[in-house]
């Protein structure tokens, strides 16, 4: 049977008709993005295939949450967004449709925690931005506290993603987005549940930099493959060439 139809493996508990409709939206979404910015992602392989997992990823634009959930879209997950994107009723309807739940930005809104911890224990997939918002200047920025909370408690694996372009495509001082440019993504190894456990022991401080650095170092490959597409004319030189801590240090 073909993957579309296998709602209990890929989403369990969810209906077939709402998995179906994550998954057509995903696959118009992805080959639009093709098309447009000619969007790229590898380590789709890497994506466990069933049990619950926690999807975190940087944020450069508003690019992200659509070219992100095409491309894991094997797994329809549940979103974590912020609660501001729920006020226009007709696209909280849309987003709710997609598995999104709201949350308020900085609070470590506890019953959304408890609702991705409901979900991760389902055997489902769960999506987060852990930076809250998008970033300024492409590089990744410190991570908010209510992942660490999450993760602690869920004892999920834990799956990091990169996103690269998107922030030279359609920065934050911008209404609509540049029509040239690539998206490169890449989905890394997935982190088990035993060293989540690890890391969390050392504390928050340590669990947030030792996943905000595996993400950056994604987001790092994924820059290198967009200069190699293009033979080094996108994206154009910026504070992004440099992970985020060559200037922490």
């Amino acid at each position: 049977m073909i993957t579309l139809f296998q709602a209990q493996r890929r989403a369990p508990g969810r209906g077939a008709v709402s998995v179906a409709w994550f998954s057509a939206c995903a696959f118009i979404v992805f080959y639009t993005l093709r098309l447009i910015w000619g969007f790229r992602c590898t380590g789709q392989e890497r994506l466990p295939r069933q049990g619950g997992i926690l999807v975190v990823s940087n944020h450069q634009s508003l690019l992200d949450p659509p070219a992100c959930g095409s491309a894991t879209r094997e797994r329809p997950y549940t979103i974590i967004a912020r609660e501001s994107l729920f006020r226009f009723r007709p696209f909280a309807m849309l987003i709710r449709s997609y598995g999104a739940v709201p949350i308020e930005r900085g609070s470590g809104d506890l019953g959304a925690l408890r609702m991705a911890i409901k979900q991760l224990g389902m055997g489902r997939a769960v999506f987060m931005f852990p930076e809250g918002t998008r970033n300024d200047d492409g590089r990744t920025k410190a991570f908010k506290p209510g992942i660490a909370l999450l993760a602690r408690r869920a004892k999920a694996t834990i799956v990091p993603m990169a996103i690269e372009g998107a922030h030279d495509i359609w920065p934050k001082s911008r209404r609509w987005p540049f029509l040239h440019g690539k998206l490169q993504a890449e989905i890394g190894e997935p982190i088990s549940p035993e060293t989540v456990e690890l890391w969390s022991a050392e504390g928050p401080d340590v669990f947030l930099e030792n996943l905000r650095s595996r993400i950056e170092e994604l987001r790092m490959r994924c820059r290198a493959k967009l200069r190699e597409r293009t033979r080094g004319a996108f994206p154009p030189p910026g504070p992004a060439d440099r992970p985020y801590w060559e200037d922490d240090a």
